[in-house]
């Protein structure tokens, strides 16, 4: 089989895992994360760096995993990193320069908290998280009246330059892109694409994190949320793969991420007695 390439957002503890202002599905409790990598290990599988996935792909008879984290929120330092750097597992983490300069959460979140407080439900929440994915000016504008002030359970939202810094020691830890402010990028016209990608690129430089540009994670990254436009330009940046949510094909540049739903998912864990299912179901 391919490379196994699994995507995480928020590594939670698991008292956190009732709270309504954690969206579900970008959390994993932490006892769920550390049975998976625990059930990997059972199913033989190793896990390659990112400058290792290339030959994983090219031999694809071993069982390979890559790790991958979005956003660069602060929780994955506070819970997932002590753990992973204990077992010297190298990852990826996929970051956005917006939150981290600026010290404010996704725009995703800020609906999702501002829902939650509104007293929404979860499906009016999604349904308006979907609207504003594809129409940027009316996210904008609902952004700007919006503050900066949340309700979280946790004291640091996301990483900051310092946090960073530790990360980059460690010689199994790369950093992608993953634009500036996660705008999706079908919904962007050429010349708002190329601000969100060199943005982003310009603030990891000017703050001395090597971003490994022959990678590119997308925002979201389903069909929709990307286009022609996007791969052309992705390419001329010199980007040779991009991480995306779809199949893997193996003639294409693009490549799949799952997110493990079972492990993910606080709800949908309930339904699996074993997380040793992970193989056969990503099989």
């Amino acid at each position: 089989m391919y490379p196994l390439i699994l995507a995480f957002h928020k590594v939670i503890p698991d008292e956190h895992t009732e709270s309504p202002y954690f969206w579900d599905a970008l959390c994993t409790p932490y006892t769920n994360f550390i049975s998976l990598i625990e059930s990997l290990y059972q199913e033989n599988f190793a896990f390659v760096s990112l400058q290792e996935l290339e030959y994983a792909m090219m031999n694809p008879k071993e069982r390979t995993v890559l790790l991958t984290f979005d956003d660069g929120y602060y929780n994955n330092i506070a819970y997932a990193y002590p753990f992973l750097k204990a077992e010297n597992i190298p990852f990826v983490i996929a970051l956005n320069g917006k939150c981290i300069e600026h010290n404010t959460w996704q725009w995703f979140d800020k609906v999702w908290f501002e829902g939650v407080q509104s007293q929404k439900s979860k499906e009016q929440i999604t349904t308006q998280i979907q609207q504003f994915k594809y129409n940027i000016p009316v996210l904008e504008k609902w952004l700007s009246k919006q503050n900066n002030t949340v309700h979280s359970e946790e004291t640091r939202i996301f990483f900051d330059i310092a946090s960073i810094t530790e990360l980059k020691a460690l010689k199994n830890t790369s950093f992608v892109s993953h634009t500036y402010s996660h705008y999706i990028l079908s919904a962007l016209s050429l010349s708002e694409l190329e601000k969100e990608i060199s943005q982003n690129l310009d603030f990891f430089t000017k703050n001395n994190v090597k971003i490994e540009t022959d990678y590119f994670t997308l925002p979201n990254g389903t069909k929709k949320d990307f286009n022609a436009q996007t791969l052309k330009y992705l390419s001329e940046m010199g980007v040779q793969y991009i991480f995306s949510m779809l199949p893997y094909i193996k003639e294409s540049n693009v490549l799949a991420r799952y997110t493990p739903v079972h492990a993910t998912w606080q709800k949908e864990a309930k339904r699996y007695k074993k997380q040793r299912l992970l193989y056969k179901w990503f099989k």
